[in-house]
């Protein structure tokens, strides 16, 4: 493993410009479903699949993209994604049809799938100890900074030429990115090939993409599409432990599980993500509803996302000091008061009220992000770096995959808004306890699963 003193900044620039694609084309759609839809000529329910088919795609292929990157190089997934990514956004704006869209918009995403867990795994690759979680924080800081301006930058492109121009500015950034990748990134170590689960892989795929059908989307009402797709995503689930059970070399390592700091990362990621991407998702609609501007709504975006992103870079700091468990519980225990704040949202929405929930959201959306991270890549050894990171990228991509097929029926009703909520800061305190009090000693070794 290389010393970060010795290790040049280039290639840490070129995963950097790789990675911050991604929240930026997250946050940036969520200005964008309405001009879509108007352009189009569809109901923006439908646009919303736009969005979902996006993480579904990520979450389903991270896992095996992140074997696939220890298998056969990490710089070679990462260029072969930054390429797939930047054709995919060119035919999504030059195609312009719900359909294709779609399509493209999944091209995207399986761009991104094999983008993230193998910039993840070098990160891993270069740094370790104290120095990783520096890392962590700074690419956190871009990444959260990505994605606070998304919202701002969605907006202006829309008013400037149209939704198209959102796929059209990737183009530089992802160009930039392949180019001094390729000739920046290290080459990783020849590692042993191991047979690919394709079956666990297709599994996996397929249950995710159900379970985004099975969601309710209206209150108090199951649909018989929802209710048949609730039953086949349970068989697909059932399915797909027991590919992985009979697996040689499954793409999600269960054993990794048995470790409770890798269960807690997992499980404190999906209940975050969710809470972060309803409030991506909910806010525009309010603020919509209440009729403001597309700008407007851009700019209050912007500061949540701004709020997220410092608050990621420093709070990789405060768990270096007081360790990872105390500052998850400080992010927890912020998303509950937000949702007492949606609650007074409903009788107070001033803009002073809005900014100061939105602040706070953001706040708590982003301290705990570096020490669920770092201590996700310190519980296996350097060799899985790329499988455990698609897993936790898997599960940050439920939480978000969730939170798009919750929204309307959120919309709808202030209470499951609420519950929702609620469930999920719950969740990010049951999994507390898995997380070291400490911040582990630099020649922290993990054993092999």
């Amino acid at each position: 493993m290389m010393d970060r003193s010795k290790t040049s900044p280039w290639p840490l620039v070129a995963i950097i410009l790789a990675v911050v694609l991604m929240p930026l084309n997250s946050t940036m759609i969520a200005v964008g479903l309405e001009p879509m839809a108007t352009a189009l000529k569809v109901p923006e329910t439908s646009v919303v699949w736009v969005v979902t088919s996006y993480l579904v795609v990520q979450a389903a292929l991270q896992p095996i993209a992140g074997k696939l990157g220890d298998l056969f190089g990490r710089r070679r997934l990462l260029l072969l994604g930054l390429a797939i990514f930047l054709t995919s956004s060119v035919l999504a704006a030059s195609l312009p049809n719900l359909t294709a869209l779609i399509c493209f918009r999944s091209g995207q995403a399986v761009g991104g799938a094999l983008v993230v867990p193998s910039a993840m795994a070098l990160v891993r690759q270069l740094y370790q100890g104290d120095a990783l979680r520096r890392v962590l924080g700074s690419m956190g800081l871009i990444q959260g900074m990505g994605a606070a301006v998304g919202p701002l930058v969605g907006a202006a492109l829309i008013h400037v030429g149209g939704w198209t121009y959102m796929f059209w500015i990737n183009l530089p950034f992802a160009a930039t990115a392949l180019i001094l990748g390729a000739k920046r990134l290290p080459q990783a170590p020849a590692a042993a090939r191991r047979a690919i689960d394709y079956w666990g892989s297709l599994a996996l795929a397929s249950f995710l993409t159900v379970l985004a059908l099975a969601v309710p989307h209206q209150a108090a009402s199951f649909s018989s599409l929802e209710v048949g797709a609730t039953l086949l995503a349970c068989a697909l689930f059932a399915g797909f432990v027991l590919a992985e059970r009979k697996a040689a070399d499954p793409v999600v390592h269960f054993s990794f599980f048995r470790r409770a700091p890798f269960r807690s990362a997992n499980l404190s990621v999906l209940a975050s993500n969710f809470f972060m991407y309803s409030t991506l998702l909910y806010i525009p609609v309010f603020l919509r509803h209440r009729g403001l501007s597309t700008s407007a709504t851009g700019l209050l975006l912007f500061i949540f996302s701004l709020s997220m992103s410092l608050m990621s870079y420093m709070g990789g700091h405060i768990g270096r000091r007081f360790g990872a468990r105390r500052v998850i519980a400080l992010a927890f225990s912020l998303d509950l008061g937000v949702v007492l704040w949606y609650v007074g949202l409903s009788h107070v929405a001033t803009m002073s009220y809005l900014l100061a929930g939105l602040i706070v959201a953001g706040i708590g959306a982003g301290i705990g992000n570096v020490a669920m991270q770092a201590t996700l890549l310190e519980a296996v050894s350097p060799a899985m770096a790329g499988s455990s990171s698609g897993i936790f990228s898997t599960f940050r991509y439920v939480g978000s995959i969730t939170a798009s097929a919750l929204v309307s029926l959120m919309i709808s009703s202030l209470w499951a808004h609420v519950l929702f909520l609620a469930l999920a800061a719950l969740l990010g305190f049951v999994a507390l306890s898995g997380f070291p009090g400490k911040v582990p000693q630099a020649n922290h070794v993990v054993p092999e699963a």
